[in-house]
């Protein structure tokens, strides 16, 4: 027999002493029957875990270095690991006497072969893991002697065409997982053999075509993944026989045209993913038949126009994704049928134009992502009808200018997303249906000043976010009605005064920033009414640090919680242990005499005739 040799610094001697660290060559006769103590017998190059109760003996052989596979396994094992190791192949009949097996693990076990007869005598195999090996040929009827098998999982090997009866008496297989590998062309009947399949994957795979008959068998299939393959087109009747399927996938191929009618039959399906494809026009059939899908992902497509009709069978769809396309305008009715439509991406587009009326009969729709585009202008009453929107997002969409009626009937809006546009002007009252708006975000805009008027009928409004404009001044009565505010960034602007009537009606405010503005001075008088704050951000002003800061720098000192002089917060990504310091400097900018340093470091005989 061969040995499997312990780390290099294990005394010699032991090499001697444990005989039963060998391989067992597999036998041709009648395995023998074993005792009462060998059934309890633990590899000695394995771990091992008995439950009493259920009297189910777990072997874990996982990343021993092991060439052959240990001698003397127990018949009575339930579950086997021998993952990790470097078997390289397996022989005929090497688990013969293992007929209580239901769980095998031989992934990432450098496998290039598997003999014909190798799973011979394991009848009771539930789960077989063959992934990530350098498998590239098994020969047909290769788990003829495993017919209960549940779930096999050969992805991420080598092959490159597998034999049409490679699952001959696979009957009760569920799930078949033959992702990652480089598959270019299956056998028609590849799958005839599996009537109860469920789930089958065939991701990662380089196939530019599928048969009419290759799916023909797997009545029962719910699943169904050919993402990330050379796919160039959807032809009729591909899946008219999977009327129990509900997902398909097929993202990140290279399909650039789908056959009116080609999804006909599938009446079970609710989840469809078509997103990074090649598709440039979709049609008045092109989704018919698609009674119960419930999720449809176009993203990342060519198509240049939606036609009215197009989604017209859609009629329990609840996301469509649309976003990073080429789709140039939105003419009325649309989206005509998608009555029970959630959430609608048409992000990264290149949209100049929406017409009114465009998304009529979304009374549902909740989220509605228009960023990216270069939208300029919207005309009014554009989102009419849009009762139940909660969530709109239109950064980064060349808008310049916010009129009265943009957001009218849009009574329920809870979040506005409008930064990064060149925003300059938002008329008086444009604001003022969004009653129950929690979170305006205007940052990275042009914005020069703020009118009295202008978030009037905001009472719910909690998140403010105003930095990164050109800010000159704020209007005295500007947040009056905000009192629920807790959240006001002004941060990089260019204040040059804040008086401090502007701030005291926000009696809920917990955070709030004047950083990197031109303010020389600061009233701590309008703290006062702010019993809540918990952070004052000053860093990056002009300080004149004279007698009307000496009540700011008190303040400082005594509340360095809410003044804190930095803030240590970790990175995100891969650097997520490094701490990032956020510091909130009070440099004095003038006198001469204090110029440089922090006014908190100030001494007290500074201020001594204030």
């Amino acid at each position: 027999f061969c040995l499997n040799f312990p780390p290099a610094d294990t005394l010699l001697l032991l090499l001697v002493l444990v005989p039963t660290a060998g391989c067992q060559s597999p036998s041709k006769d009648a395995p023998k029957e074993q005792s009462d103590t060998e059934l309890l017998k633990c590899p000695s190059s394995c771990a091992c875990s008995y439950d009493d109760y259920s009297e189910e003996l777990n072997i874990f052989c996982s990343s021993r270095n092991l060439t052959c596979f240990p001698e003397d396994i127990p018949s009575n094992v339930k579950s086997l690991w021998l993952d990790g190791n470097n078997l390289f192949s397996v022989p005929a009949a090497a688990f013969s006497n293992l007929s209580n097996l239901d769980f095998l693990n031989l992934q990432s076990s450098q496998l290039a072969s598997i003999e014909q007869h190798a799973f011979h005598g394991l009848k009771g195999l539930y789960h077989l893991h063959l992934e990530r090996n350098r498998l590239k040929h098994l020969a047909p009827n290769t788990f003829l002697h495993t017919q209960n098998l549940a779930t096999l999982s050969l992805n991420n090997n080598l092959f490159s065409k597998i034999e049409e009866d490679l699952f001959a008496g696979l009957s009760n297989l569920w799930y078949l997982n033959l992702g990652w590998n480089s598959l270019v062309v299956l056998p028609d009947k590849v799958f005839h053999h599996l009537p109860n399949l469920r789930e089958l994957v065939l991701a990662g795979n380089k196939l530019p075509y599928l048969q009419h008959q290759i799916f023909c068998s797997l009545s029962e299939l719910k699943e169904l993944d050919l993402s990330r393959n050379l796919l160039k087109g959807i032809k009729l009747n591909i899946f008219v026989k999977l009327q129990k399927l509900q997902k398909l996938y097929l993202n990140h191929n290279l399909i650039n045209a789908i056959a009116p009618r080609a999804f006909m039959g599938m009446k079970s399906l609710r989840w469809l993913d078509l997103s990074h494809n090649r598709l440039i026009s979709l049609f008045e059939e092109t989704f018919l038949g698609l009674l119960s899908l419930h999720v449809l992902r176009l993203s990342s497509n060519s198509i240049t126009s939606l036609r009215p009709r197009t989604f017209k069978d859609l009629q329990f769809l609840e996301e469509l994704q649309l976003g990073h396309n080429r789709i140039r305008s939105l003419t009325e009715r649309t989206f005509d049928g998608l009555g029970q439509l959630e959430v609608l991406t048409l992000n990264n587009n290149q949209i100049q134009e929406i017409r009114v009326g465009a998304f009529l009969g979304l009374f549902n729709v909740a989220v509605m992502n228009l960023s990216g585009n270069c939208l300029k202008a919207l005309p009014d009453y554009v989102f009419k009808g849009l009762t139940k929107l909660h969530s709109l997002h239109l950064e980064n969409s060349c808008l310049s200018r916010i009129r009265p009626q943009t957001f009218s009937s849009l009574s329920c809006l809870r979040r506005l997303s409008l930064q990064h546009n060149t925003i300059s002007v938002i008329e008086d009252q444009s604001l003022n249906e969004l009653h129950d708006l929690l979170e305006l975000d205007l940052k990275h805009n042009r914005l020069t000043h703020l009118s009295s008027d202008m978030f009037v009928g905001l009472n719910n409004l909690e998140y403010l976010l105003l930095s990164s404009n050109q800010l000159l001044e704020i209007s005295h009565n500007t947040f009056n009605s905000l009192q629920r505010l807790f959240w006001l960034d002004l941060s990089n602007n260019h204040l040059e005064t804040l008086d401090k009537n502007i701030i005291t009606p926000l009696t809920s405010l917990r955070y709030l920033s004047i950083r990197n503005n031109s303010l020389e001075t600061f009233s701590v008088d309008s703290l006062s009414p702010l019993p809540v704050l918990e952070q004052l951000w000053l860093e990056g002003n002009k300080w004149h640090c004279n007698c009307s800061l000496k009540e700011l720098r008190h303040f400082s000192l005594q509340r360095p919680t809410v003044v804190p002089r930095f803030v240590q917060s970790l990175t995100e990504g891969e650097d997520s242990n490094i701490p990032v310091y956020v510091y909130n400097n009070l440099t004095c900018l003038s006198p001469p005499d204090v110029a440089g340093l922090d006014l908190r470091e100030i001494s007290e005989d500074h201020f001594a005739d204030c």
